[in-house]
């Protein structure tokens, strides 16, 4: 059996710029699904982008830091200001959401509002997973897989990026590789005991939390050369203009694009797929 391969695009809807490279890579590319930031300032677009692309699957990018609420700050006064923003520091957010338990209770009415407007989008809800990985916070997911199963999604991103196996192939920012290896390693084993019984997919690896904004061809192919896992989420943040280090970027389109890559994977014996695919019964045996 080949293995199976998703090739996502994070923060689609966020802005125009990331919705023509979504729309470019899953035409022209190897992008299979991308993952839909419903507070986004394009999402509209997004939206209207995705109902012409039928095969492209889409799931819910849910926002909880570094972005714009759905509920305004009068609703949600623990968790945003006065421009319904939550801090732009994943960090302090992940702490506040830890310790305060106004915050957990208007976390969840924020979480169900935004799996609520991704249904009213009209779109089948493929997988959840969360800008800057805040979908895994331990008081976070249990909401997040109560609503994925209420909304019928596939599958959840399991942030489970291989620290060893990515230094064996790139060796530049390893104190904040170090950092992400033991938030991973911490979030793995809440989301393992969290899946229990949930029925939902997730992929044995995630690749592209340790090179955001640098997922260049010679290193995916490597890391996807290397690891022997049976599914496998590679996600990028596409762009056709550069913004930020980490962030959206042009390196991603390029290699979503990639002719190279695209042979690269069917002769390694990947097959690229959903996460419908690794919702079947036999993908998970």
């Amino acid at each position: 059996m080949s293995r199976l391969l998703i090739i996502n695009a994070d923060d689609f809807g966020s802005s125009e710029a990331i919705n023509a490279a979504v729309a470019q890579a899953h035409r022209f590319g190897t992008l299979t699904s991308a993952s839909l930031m419903v507070t986004g300032n394009a999402v509209r677009e997004a939206v209207s982008i995705a109902r012409d692309l039928p095969d492209l699957a889409v799931g819910l990018h849910l926002a909880l830091s570094n972005a714009k609420s759905i509920l305004p700050q009068e609703v949600i006064p623990d968790l945003v200001n006065a421009e319904s923003r939550f801090s732009d520091d994943p960090i302090a957010c992940a702490w506040h959401y830890y310790f305060s338990r106004r915050a957990k209770a208007q976390l969840a009415a924020e979480i169900e509002a935004q799996f609520e407007a991704f249904a009213q989008t009209g779109l089948h809800l493929s997988h959840v997973d969360g800008h800057q990985h805040l979908h895994a916070h331990p008081f976070v997911m249990p909401v997040v897989m109560k609503m994925a199963n209420r909304y019928d999604a596939k599958g959840i991103r399991a942030p489970r990026d291989p620290f060893f196996t990515n230094l064996g192939v790139d060796r530049t920012h390893i104190g904040s590789k170090i950092v992400t290896a033991l938030g991973h390693g911490y979030l793995s084993t809440v989301y393992r005991r969290a899946l229990r019984g949930s029925g939902l997919a997730t992929c044995n690896l995630s690749i592209g939390a340790m090179m955001s904004g640098a997922m260049n061809v010679d290193y995916v192919t490597l890391m996807l050369e290397k690891i022997h896992a049976r599914s496998v989420e590679v996600f990028f943040h596409p762009s056709i203009s550069d913004c930020v280090r980490q962030g959206p970027n042009t390196g991603d389109l390029q290699t979503l694009l990639n002719p190279e890559f695209r042979e690269f994977v069917k002769s390694a014996g990947f097959t690229l797929s959903t996460y419908a695919d690794i919702s079947k019964p036999e993908a998970r045996k």
